[in-house]
This record gives C-alpha cells, sequence and structure tokens, in this order.
C-alpha cells in the first residue's frame, strides 16, 4: 500500500497572493477570471496575520534567475494590507501520495562476473534499500540472477537481512521477505533482455520454485516499473525489439505502445568513466562507445540506448569501489520516479479566478535554516537548470537539479507561491 502524509497550508505573501500546501502541496497561479480556462473552487480566508515572508534568494547565481518586483521588497504588501481584486487570497489542504515503485534488477552470471556480483551483494543493503526506506518509499526489489548456493559460486548472488530474511551467505535457497524477491536462474554474458522476457511468466522455471507463474507474481499493478541492468556485455537483442515483446506481454505493467514504455531503465555497464567516475551519464548525454578501465568485453550500447529512451542512468561497471554512490543515486533517482519531493499536482484556483501557469513560484527551505531558496520556471524540460522548475497541465516538476537538491534534504519544507508577475527564468 502506497504511503500518504497530510499537510495543512502555511501562508506567505508574494505579489498579492499567498503561498500555500507545506511539504509536497499542490500549485497553481491565480488571475483574474476569463484570462485563462480552469475549474473552480471556492476560496478559503487566510489567518489575520501571516508569518513573514521568505525572502527570494538566487536560485542559479550568474544565470538569469528570478529577481524580486519592486516595491516592499518584492514580497508584495504588508500584513493586513487591504488585497485588490487582482488576485485572491487561496489555502488548501493536501494528501500526498507516493506510487510505489517495483525494482527489477537483471545480474549477469558470467565467469567475469565475481567482482561486480560481491560488489552488489555488499552494496544493496546499506546503499540501496535503506535510502528507500528512510525516504517512506514503497517499494520492492526483484531480482533476477542465480542465487549463491556455495562459496565456489563466485558469480551467483545471495541477498542478507534486512532486505531478505537471511542471516548468512551462501545459502541453501532466497531468502524472500515483504520488499524481496529473487527469480534464481543463470544469465548470461548477453542475454537479459531474452532471460527477462522467458522467466516473466515461467517460461523458464527459477531454480527453486518461488514463483511457478514468473517474476509477474511479485509485480503490482499500481507501481512504477524500474529495471537496473548489471553486465559487462551488450545484449544479443535490440533494444526496441524487447521494449516490443515486453510491452505486448504486460501492457498493464510497463506500456501499451511500445514507442512511449512507462519503464524506467538504467544501465551499470562497461562504459567509460566520468571525470567522476561515479557520476552518471544522463539521457541527454549520448551513447558513450568508449569502454571503462576494467575487464569489460564492450560498453553496452544496446542498454545504454534503452537507458536513454526511458529516462533512465548509465554507470560503468568497473567501478567496484563506487558501487556504493552508484546504489545511492539510483535509489536517489527511484525516489524521483515514485513521485512526492518533485511533482505537485495542480489544483483548481479560487472561485472567480483562472489558472495562470505563469505565475506560480517554488520556495524550498533547506532543513538546515539557511534562508530560503526561490525557485523559478522554466518553459520545457529541455531548458532546466540548477534552481528551476517546469509548470504544465499537470502541475509542477522540479528540475533534475533542483530535484536532488530537494529530495536529499529530507527534513526541508517546499512551498508553492502565487504570484502576480511572471516567474519565468530568462
Amino acid at each position: 500500500m502506497a504511503h500518504s502524509r497530510t499537510n495543512r497550508s502555511r501562508w506567505f505573501p508574494f505579489g498579492a497572493c499567498l503561498a500555500w500546501a507545506a511539504w509536497l502541496a499542490s500549485a497553481a497561479g491565480c488571475s483574474a477570471a476569463g484570462s485563462s480556462g480552469g475549474p473552480q473552487v471556492v476560496a478559503e480566508a487566510g489567518p489575520a496575520s501571516p508569518p513573514p515572508a521568505a525572502v527570494p534568494v538566487d536560485a542559479n547565481p550568474g544565470s538569469g534567475s528570478t529577481s524580486p518586483p519592486p516595491g516592499n521588497g518584492g514580497m508584495g504588501p504588508a500584513p493586513g494590507a487591504e488585497e485588490t481584486g487582482a488576485c485572491a487570497t487561496a489555502s488548501a489542504q493536501v494528501e500526498i501520495v507516493r506510487l510505489p515503485v517495483d525494482i527489477i534488477i537483471a545480474l549477469d552470471n558470467s565467469g567475469s562476473m565475481d567482482d561486480e556480483a560481491r560488489a552488489v551483494e555488499a552494496n544493496i543493503n546499506v546503499n540501496f534499500a535503506s535510502i528507500l526506506q528512510q525516504t517512506q518509499v514503497d517499494y520492492r526489489v526483484i531480482l533476477v540472477s542465480e542465487h549463491r548456493e556455495r562459496d565456489l559460486q563466485d558469480t551467483a548472488i545471495c541477498i542478507l537481512s534486512p532486505l531478505s530474511t537471511l542471516s548468512s551467505c551462501p545459502s541453501d535457497q532466497p531468502g524472500p521477505s515483504d520488499r524481496f524477491f529473487q527469480y534464481s536462474t543463470e544469465i548470461d554474458s548477453s542475454d537479459s533482455f531474452d532471460v527477462l522476457l522467458e522467466t516473466y511468466d515461467g517460461q523458464r522455471a527459477d531454480d527453486f520454485e518461488l514463483a511457478p507463474d514468473g517474476w509477474r507474481e511479485w509485480l503490482r499493478p499500481a507501481a512504477q516499473k524500474v529495471f537496473v541492468e548489471i553486465t559487462d556485455d551488450d545484449a544479443n537483442t535490440p533494444a526496441a525489439d524487447f521494449v516490443d515483446a515486453l510491452t505486448a506481454l504486460a501492457p498493464e505493467h510497463f506500456g501499451a505502445d511500445p514507442r512511449q514504455p512507462t519503464f524506467v531503465w538504467h544501465s551499470i555497464v562497461g562504459l567509460a568513466q566520468r571525470p567522476i567516475a561515479t557520476d552518471p551519464y544522463v539521457p541527454a548525454d549520448p551513447i558513450e562507445e568508449r569502454e571503462c578501465a576494467g575487464d569489460v568485453f564492450n560498453a553496452g550500447t544496446t542498454y545504454q540506448e534503452l537507458s536513454r529512451s526511458t529516462g533512465g542512468l548509465r554507470f560503468p561497471i568497473c567501478e567496484f569501489g563506487g558501487y556504493d554512490a552508484v546504489f545511492q543515486r539510483i535509489a536517489e533517482n527511484v525516489v524521483q520516479t515514485s513521485g512526492g519531493a518533485c511533482d505537485f499536482a495542480l489544483p483548481a484556483p479560487p472561485s472567480g479566478r483562472a489558472l495562470d501557469l505563469d505565475k506560480v513560484a517554488v520556495s524550498y527551505q533547506p532543513s538546515s535554516g539557511e534562508p530560503p531558496q526561490l525557485l523559478g520556471r522554466v518553459v520545457a524540460a529541455a531548458d532546466c537548470r540548477a534552481g528551476a522548475f517546469v509548470v504544465d497541465g499537470a502541475g509542477v516538476h522540479l528540475c533534475p537539479e533542483a530535484c536532488d537538491v530537494v529530495s536529499a534534504d529530507a527534513e526541508a519544507a517546499v512551498d508553492v507561491l502565487f504570484t502576480c508577475e511572471s516567474t519565468l527564468l530568462r
């Protein structure tokens, strides 16, 4: 079941409108009715004496951040000032529900993968599951890879508690839990796509018969789907063919249109390291054909292609000592995928008003007590930068740089502000 949290509004004058919706709140602008379409709701009166307003700071130094409008420090009328008809005062109480996430990990068991298997075992609890647990994501890990029953199985994998129920490894069989399931079968160098398809509905049985109908038994209908591929080789099947087959098998889980799959694919493959080796390649980065400094067969360009097309991240597999940072970064991305800190639903405007998407701002209050930061709007995701967000008909979406900061600050507060002037970053 998804976790939820209800928050009451807080009040900050900005222009002639007031902010509402505390941590993970909803967002919309306000303007005179008739300026644009939109559903109507009844406005509520705010408190008689709102607290001091947040002071906007440079959301993106040196690159055209928002600046305060003139008058009263750029923060609108002083508390108690008479409101005009231009912007109404509104507040809202919202319920935030994180989407559950099912994470399917495919780990290559070929003979060159012993170091990688041990690195995954060492980090999947401390630097992956624990981060998801702390952020209250309703997650489930489904591992498709050979289970390690004996020490001599160097490239098989055995997962300990608390993710599984095992107290020691190797073990006679996997230890499934509420959060962890393992479909034990061998994956060779280049057949991850084939194995995932064959094991989905049990065409290829798992070694311990824990899921006779395949790993689909462990998927949840409402959950987001995230894949993590770990291999030092490339796929023997084109990415487009895999997506076609997967969406045909289960459109309810992976998307009905193969041109628009609904899953995210992360790749830990043999591509070259970045200047900081644990920094990911993001979807906008081109496919990297150079190989990382280590014992790999190739750069895994087919998996890279799938990561780019689904919004996933790519990491070099050679950095065994850096798997802690890699798993942390993937966990943070999973948190973002589940919604919450970085995506706010779009509410209806106050009664007699219409939505004005140009007049939305976001205020981020760090838990450290530092001054709040005012984030500005960019037109499209392609224009994203630090200190910015995108707003569309579905709501407000923090840009990746801003989302990284907010998601990493578990005790921070985010407020959506209604303004009476454009918040667009130039």
